[in-house]
This record gives C-alpha cells, structure tokens and sequence, in this order.
C-alpha cells in the first residue's frame, strides 16, 4: 500500500481577480515636523483563500530626516478590502504616521 503526500487532485489554483498599483503618502505625526513617506502599494484581490486581499508595500523615496523609519518592503494581508485599509493605517500608527 502506497501512501502520497501533499495537495489532493482536486484542488483548484488561486487566481488574481483585481490588481492595482498606487502610491501611498503618510505624514510623521508631529507639529513640528515636515517628514512624508512615499510607498508603491500593490493591491491583489484572489478568488480564494482565507485572506484573499493583500497588500505589497516598497518604499520609494527619501529617508526621513527626524522620524523613524518603517520597513522598505512589508506585506500585508486581509480578509476584506476594509479589513486592510484598518490594518494599513494601524501599522503606519506603529511608526507615528498617518495617511493622507
């Protein structure tokens, strides 16, 4: 007898059913400061999955001259398209940005 491991036959592949490219711009929260933060935000809706929406974050820009500085490249994933928008904003909150 024969045991196979991995997927079963019948699974089907996950496909990107929506893709987006944008910029996003956060401000370092503080009234005496001027640092902006640009990142290039790739949004992908699957069909599928547990956390179908996603977000790919890559810093294009300056350094802030004050203000800490968050990762380069981060990935963030959620079930829906609110749900990331909440989670976006929080991990910006984390490094003292807002979005805008």
């Amino acid at each position: 007898m024969t045991q196979t491991f991995g997927p079963p036959n019948n699974m089907t592949k996950t496909t990107v059913i929506y893709e987006e490219e944008r910029i996003l711009t956060a401000k370092y929260y503080h009234p005496k400061s001027d640092d902006y933060l640009d990142y290039i935000a790739k949004i992908r809706i699957k069909d599928t999955g547990k956390n179908p929406v996603e977000m790919i974050l890559k810093f294009d820009g300056r350094q802030p001259f004050t203000a800490p500085m968050p990762p380069e490249e981060h990935t963030i994933k959620a079930p829906a398209i609110l749900d990331l928008y909440t989670k976006v904003a929080r991990w910006f909150k984390k490094y003292g940005y807002e979005l805008k």
